[in-house]
């Protein structure tokens, strides 16, 4: 009688796959990466909730976020930048050919799923736009019937399988595995459903409404946001940047008061009295360029009277593993 082996763990079957589509790329391993990815989070036990190191207590000054350059970003930088003062900007984490080779992917994935829509797509499309089978739920994928078809906005990163391969590998090159888990005092995990490229468009007489990524993620939670700039941003740009309040108040502000656009959004009459001891900042980011907070931060995209470029950026939400909602989809490293 033959024993049938048991099937191979998800992580055994991540690592192989990977390293086949590393020598051969295709849209079917990199769809698959993505379920295996999902499914190595689901197999491993991982521990309880373990604290980190001492939280830092909140800067008693902040006229600006520290910044710091790529050489220098580790645990300690992140630590002191985000409980201290509510978020870190590091310098050129990305150099320029790497930015603009990922803001050529963002492009190719828009323009897949424009094509899609149009159900003009091609066998090469497929890479740069495709759901994996495990992925579920998410935002309208596309403009409402009879409408043109969206080619900016925000697109899942997992649903662009070639660019979520290009981005893991990216993270892994720049050490986040380590720098995350020394943040957290453990391992860090991807959430597909905060995981998004951005395209935006120049909106000059628009202002986005402010918010807290924690008031959509859950309670207890641990998290790092990522974003990276991919074209020239912000104050004094041609594209609209990231605004956000200074400093660092672990509390989740009231929504749909004060003026509030929206019963998600913080009300700008707050947000005015909350800078009345809380800056508000505009920075300036070059392509490469990198923006880390976590789910207190309380920001909005900025807007500019000459704002008249698209803004390219990809934002990467990074849970403790411990902690991370099974809602938000979490995917391995």
């Amino acid at each position: 009688m033959t024993t049938q082996a048991a099937p191979a763990a998800a992580a055994d079957r991540l690592a192989a796959a990977l390293a086949a589509n590393r020598a051969s790329p295709s849209a079917a391993r990199e769809r698959e990466l993505i379920n295996l990815r999902l499914a190595a989070f689901r197999e491993r036990e991982w521990p309880d909730p373990v604290p980190g190191a001492i939280d830092r207590p909140p800067a008693t000054s902040c006229s600006s976020l520290p910044e710091v350059p790529a050489a220098a970003l580790d645990a300690e930088a992140l630590r002191d930048g985000i409980q201290g003062a509510g978020g870190l900007i590091v310098r050129a984490l990305l150099d320029r050919t790497t930015a603009a080779e990922l803001r050529a992917q963002l492009d190719r994935a828009f323009a897949a799923r424009h094509a899609a829509a149009l159900d003009d797509g091609s066998p090469a499309d497929e890479r740069w736009y495709g759901r994996a089978s495990g992925v579920v739920g998410g935002p309208q994928q596309f403009a409402s019937q009879g409408k043109a078809p969206q080619q900016a906005g925000s697109l899942w990163a997992v649903d662009s399988p070639a660019t979520a391969f290009t981005l893991c590998e990216l993270y892994h090159a720049l050490g986040l595995p380590a720098l995350l888990a020394g943040y957290f005092g453990e391992p860090g995990v991807l959430s597909a459903r905060k995981w998004v490229l951005r395209k935006v468009p120049p909106k000059p007489t628009r202002n986005a409404g402010w918010h807290q990524d924690g008031r959509f993620l859950g309670d207890g939670i641990r998290t790092v946001n990522l974003w990276i700039a991919l074209s020239d941003c912000g104050e004094g740009a041609s594209a609209p940047g990231m605004e956000l309040v200074g400093g660092r108040e672990p509390v989740i502000h009231p929504t749909g008061t004060d003026g509030a656009l929206f019963d998600w959004t913080v009300g700008p009459e707050l947000v005015e009295r909350l800078s009345a001891e809380r800056p508000l900042l505009y920075p300036r980011f070059a392509p490469g360029d990198a923006l880390f907070f976590d789910h207190y931060n309380l920001h909005r995209t900025g807007t500019g009277p000459a704002d008249s470029g698209f803004r390219y950026a990809v934002e990467s939400w990074f849970f403790a593993a411990s902690t991370a909602p099974a809602k938000q989809q979490p995917l391995v490293l």
